[in-house]
Parts: C-alpha cells; structure tokens; sequence
C-alpha cells in the first residue's frame, strides 16, 4: 500500500474521530473542526503525492471520491442535525453522492475504473469550503442575533446552495460522460 492510499484509508479515521467530537457539542466543536481540517489536508496531500509520484492506483481511483463522500457527508448530516444548514440540500447532495458511488462500484464489476472529473473534484472543494465555514461558526458560538452571527449564516446559506448547484451539477455531467455499453 502506498502513501496517498495510506492518506486516504486516514480519512477515513479522521472522519471517525470528526463524528465522535461533533456529538460533544460546544465541548467538541472546536475538535471536530481540527478533525475535519486534518481529513481535508490528507485529501489534497494524497492527490498531490499521487499525481506527483506516479502512485494512482485503481484502489485509489476508487476509494478517495469515497473517502471524500464519508467525510462530506458525515458533516453535512451533523450540520442538518444542528439546523446550520437545511436537511433538504444534504438529502440532494446524499443522493447524488449515493448514485455516483453505486455507479462508479457498478463499473469496477466490469474492471473499469472511473475517476473523478474536474467538476466533481471542484464541488468537493466547495462542499468543504462550505463545512469548514459552518464548523467555524459553529465553533465561535456567535450568536445568531448578533448582527456579524446573521451575516455568518448568510454566507452559510450561500455556500450551501452553490455547493447544492455544483452537486447537480457534476452529477449531471458524471452521467453525460459515462462510457456506454461497449466502449473500452
């Protein structure tokens, strides 16, 4: 197993130990931010460290989008739980994310391995921008009647729905681009 491999089978630690510190509220906020950053971190480095060394791998190619979702998702779901962000754009980004997965495991069945496009790499980026944007509010307590605390949520709110639009978005054209039946 080599290093991005190793990074990415990390994230999935971090997000692990992401959710333990969500669940401890206000005591964990500030834990589960690190966690997330951390998970973040070993993204970007794995890729980087593969594309540099020549180290992808079809494991790889597979299990980081997956890594990404489990850690993506597992925050989405906490912020919908603490009402930071509305339970209805983490249902779309979840079943996106569930229908490219299923997808993507469907190919491999056959030996072909899709990887991320650019777009669904660039809706990542901002889902995590969008986390990292709420986990901070969340982690700063600003109360929500405080006039900077309504401009916090406002800018939540934005990300969420450009992180929304670019999940439909690389969604649409995941599928658009999929081989068809026969092609090599």
């Amino acid at each position: 197993m080599n290093l991005p491999n190793m990074l990415t089978l990390s994230r999935v630690f971090l997000t692990c130990l992401f959710i333990v510190y969500a669940q401890e509220g206000a005591a964990g906020a500030w834990g589960a931010l690190l966690f997330f950053l951390l998970a973040v971190i070993t993204d970007f480095a794995d890729g980087y460290i593969a594309r540099k060394y020549d180290l992808i791998t079809p494991f790889g190619k597979l299990m980081d989008p997956v890594a990404d979702k489990f850690l993506t998702l597992a925050a989405f779901f906490m912020l919908a739980f603490e009402s930071l962000v509305p339970l209805w754009t983490v249902l779309v980004i979840a079943v996106r994310e569930i229908l490219v997965t299923a997808s993507r495991i469907q190919y491999i069945t056959r030996g072909q391995v899709i990887p991320a496009e650019q777009t669904g790499k660039i809706k990542t980026v901002v889902q995590m921008i969008t986390i990292i944007v709420a986990l901070l509010y969340r982690s700063v307590a600003i109360p929500s009647e405080n006039l900077l605390g309504f401009y916090w949520q406002g800018a939540i709110i934005l990300f969420i729905i450009f992180s929304v639009i670019l999940t439909v978005w690389s969604g649409i054209e995941y599928f658009r681009n999929l081989p068809k039946e026969g092609d090599a």
